[in-house]
């Protein structure tokens, strides 16, 4: 008897501590959601604002600095702080978004890696690839998963709502446009910035 009310207590600690994990990185994570949103929602509108004067796709790869930026400020914004323990709840959302960033860049090196063969082979005609709605359906797939790891309805309703506004703008714009790449404005806005205002605002 003794053995399974231990078993039971030690069962309900571990769900309690799960929970209070769950809490504690929801209530964490609105300037993270603020920042990077406010990155993408910038980098978009730079890259289309190039792109629409240059009339080259290559400024996508201000991307990639956007990334490195938003590593720093998040180091320099978590400096001094106390460190958060480590459990399964903080390892699967590190996981989830690990692995979408390397597909997302995998993906974005395959499509530069083509287009070079193809024109080192002479092959003619168009590219086509939407690298943009896979990222964006990538991006909004983590983001509700995030969500539902969390148990965050705010995380979730917001992901799939900004997915859902983003494709139609992506499938309503023409294919090549510079204006698909404000795609990803519409997300930073809806998917991180506005969710990430909606947790600050409930510590």
């Amino acid at each position: 008897m003794e053995n399974n009310f231990s078993a039971e207590n030690s069962l309900r600690l571990i769900s309690e501590t799960i929970e209070r994990s769950r809490r504690t990185i929801a209530k964490n994570a609105g300037k993270p959601l603020i920042l990077w949103g406010a990155l993408v929602t910038v980098t978009s509108l730079v890259i289309w604002l190039l792109w629409s004067k240059t009339g080259s796709p290559v400024w996508n790869f201000l991307w990639f600095a956007m990334s490195a930026i938003g590593v720093i400020c998040g180091r320099v914004m978590n400096r001094g702080k106390e460190k958060t323990a480590v459990t399964e709840v903080t390892r699967t959302l590190g996981k989830i978004w690990g692995w979408f960033g390397i597909f997302a860049t995998s993906f974005f090196a395959l499509v530069w890696i083509a287009w070079g063969i193809r024109s080192a082979a002479g092959i003619e005609g168009t590219l086509s690839v939407d690298l943009s709605m896979i990222i964006l359906m990538m991006m909004g797939l983590c983001g509700t998963i995030s969500g539902a790891v969390l148990k965050n309805k705010t995380l979730v309703i917001c992901s799939l709502v900004a997915t859902l506004l983003s494709a139609l703008f992506l499938l309503v714009m023409p294919g090549g446009s510079p204006l698909r790449i404000l795609t990803f404005a519409i997300l930073g806005i809806f998917a991180l910035i506005i969710p990430g205002f909606i947790l600050q605002n409930n510590k």
